[in-house]
């Protein structure tokens, strides 16, 4: 069986035992998997002296942290928010290790550079536009403006993801062994069951809610896959 079909199979039997669960004990179970991902990566890190990518975690780091916020001011259930804000923290601890190590600079990578460029103008345009519509600065802006406003925000801040993931994904598609593939697949699991705890809460796939489940399954499912390449390697 290959390394794509194990994973296949292990999200298949993981999801028809969630699906039992009520959302309340989904969120729990997500932010456990989650915590678990990171003691798995951190240990990783610190005992094997692995480096983790710094462009991605500097912006894991301050854009998981604002995702939350927006997703406590759009009233987000307290159990949806629990395995945000668990990333959000241990994601400033990957990116600390990073500084540390001396590795949390500039980056030399074209490609990572305008990355991080894109990000850091989609994150301030966001968050002006946020501020701007929360506080009121905009007189004009009635009730239901911010309301929508605070709709696209949301949207717009979970692109921002992909930005975040732009260069992780290129290192780890160029060479498998950048990243550790366990860790990758539990928080894969851990935003497989955001998603359906999510889902169970708001009762539709269509809200902003989503977003951030589904494209964080994706990405972190994406980077799983490729980083089990070389660990077929380091087996065979």
């Amino acid at each position: 069986m290959s390394g794509l079909e194990t994973m296949q199979l292990t999200l298949r039997l993981f999801s028809d035992h969630v699906l039992a669960l009520d959302a309340i004990r989904l969120g729990y179970i997500s932010s456990a998997l989650m915590i678990l991902g990171y003691w798995i990566y951190i240990r990783h890190a610190l005992v094997d002296g692995f480096d983790p990518n710094p462009s991605t975690w500097f912006m894991f780091a301050y854009g998981t942290t604002l995702l939350t916020v927006l997703e406590f001011d759009k009233d987000a259930e307290w159990y949806l928010l629990l395995t945000p804000i668990a990333c959000a923290l241990l994601s400033i601890w990957v990116a600390l290790i990073c500084w540390r190590r001396g590795t949390l600079r500039w980056p030399d990578a074209w490609e990572d550079r305008i990355a991080f460029i894109l990000d850091i103008l989609l994150t301030i345009a966001y968050v002006s536009a946020w501020c701007i519509a929360t506080y009121g600065l905009i007189e004009t802006f009635t009730e239901a403006d911010r309301e929508e406003a605070a709709h696209l925000f949301l949207i717009f801040s979970n692109m921002t993801t992909v930005t975040a993931f732009a260069p992780l994904i290129i290192a780890t598609f160029r060479n498998p062994s950048e990243e550790y593939a366990p860790a990758w697949t539990v928080w894969t699991l851990s935003y497989i069951t955001l998603g359906i705890a999510t889902l169970q809460s708001e009762g539709t796939m269509l809200t902003e809610l989503m977003i951030y489940p589904v494209l964080c399954t994706i990405l972190h499912g994406l980077v799983a896959v490729l980083a089990r390449s070389s660990m077929r390697r380091v087996v065979a």
